[in-house]
């Protein structure tokens, strides 16, 4: 055990990243029964997009139910933070509701720097797993003051996202 497993309630220090289209209830179960962290990224298990906010966010809801039935295990869900200054965003605010009323212990967040946001989630209970979209230092400290539990800290190229977007321009 160490820190991270104890926070989330895991055996082993293994945590599925939350990618979008990729995640499945299949594979987050998966992930979860053999003892890690699997996560559900916004669009899990879907071959089409939404057509609306609202969509997204029943869709979603029915793959966390869908895992909840191949798993006891904990699991988590991805979260975008809304920008600061940005005003609400409506697909953030239908995921955060389907978050809170299916009872979402777990969200991994990713965005922009938004100490606001993170407090948020933490006062409506989530364990909040922060990764900074640019990740900084000033991001990270002012995620770990909001009350992050636990930050991620990745290189200029995020996982490769940053290094995909260029190469297709």
């Amino acid at each position: 055990m160490n820190r991270v497993t104890e926070i989330l309630g895991i055996d082993l220090p293994v945590i599925q990243a939350p990618m979008s289209w990729v995640t499945s209830g299949e594979l987050v179960a998966a992930v979860s029964n053999a003892g890690g962290m699997g996560t559900l990224g916004p669009n899990a298990g879907q071959t089409t997009v939404a057509s609306n906010a609202i969509e997204t966010a029943e869709r979603l809801r029915n793959e966390i139910r869908k895992t909840r039935k191949l798993t006891d295990k904990p699991f988590g869900v991805n979260y975008i933070l809304t920008p600061v200054g940005a005003g609400e965003k409506p697909y953030s605010t239908a995921i955060l509701n389907v978050l809170i009323e299916e009872k979402v212990k777990v969200v991994f967040t990713v965005g922009g720097s938004n100490p606001s946001e993170v407090k948020k989630l933490k006062e409506l209970g989530f364990t909040v797993v922060y990764r900074e979209l640019t990740p900084s230092i000033e991001g990270a400290k002012a995620a770990e003051q909001a009350g992050a539990d636990i930050i991620v800290a990745t290189g200029f190229d995020e996982g490769g996202s940053s290094r995909i977007s260029q190469l297709e321009q």
